[in-house]
């Protein structure tokens, strides 16, 4: 969330090929103060990055491995590279995939709307020299043969 002594909202890009769920996350996000645009395609939402300032983007398409693709875009593109992004993903399976790629969240469907506002808050509040090494603990967890994974 923005410091205290401003009147910006943060604004959240939500990119969702399913019009309902898109909805859904944006009156979510809403409700909590966000400002969101909402997007219906992967092709329209990275065409809206290019335009606007976002806080956060939130990746809701119907195949997990689209949104991978749609972040592995968002991070190999120089303008939008630091952009913070949580996934919403429909598998346990693909999060380290996720992970590794760049997300700085991934929620696994079914979330309630109380862990999508807290992982959004979480995902802009987090400072940036933490990204990294959050990411790195959430591959860990995530594949646990991964180099990285944490000794149980």
């Amino acid at each position: 969330m923005p410091e205290p002594w401003t009147t910006e909202r943060p604004k959240v890009l939500v990119i969702a090929d399913d019009q309902g769920a898109g909805e859904l996350i944006t009156r979510l996000l809403d409700r909590a103060g966000w400002t969101t645009d909402l997007a219906y395609s992967a092709a329209s939402g990275l065409s809206e990055l290019e335009d606007a300032h976002y806080s956060a983007i939130v990746l809701a398409l119907a195949s997990t491995a689209h949104s991978i693709d749609v972040l592995r875009s968002i991070r190999e593109t120089p303008a939008t590279a630091d952009l913070r992004v949580a996934v919403c993903g429909h598998s346990r399976s693909e999060q380290g995939e996720a992970w590794i790629t760049g997300a700085d969240a991934y929620l696994v469907h079914p979330f309630g709307s109380d862990e999508l506002v807290t992982e959004v808050e979480a995902v802009v509040g987090r400072p940036d020299d933490e990204r990294d090494d959050h990411r790195q603990r959430q591959v860990g967890l995530s594949i646990p043969d991964a180099p990285d994974a944490p000794d149980e």
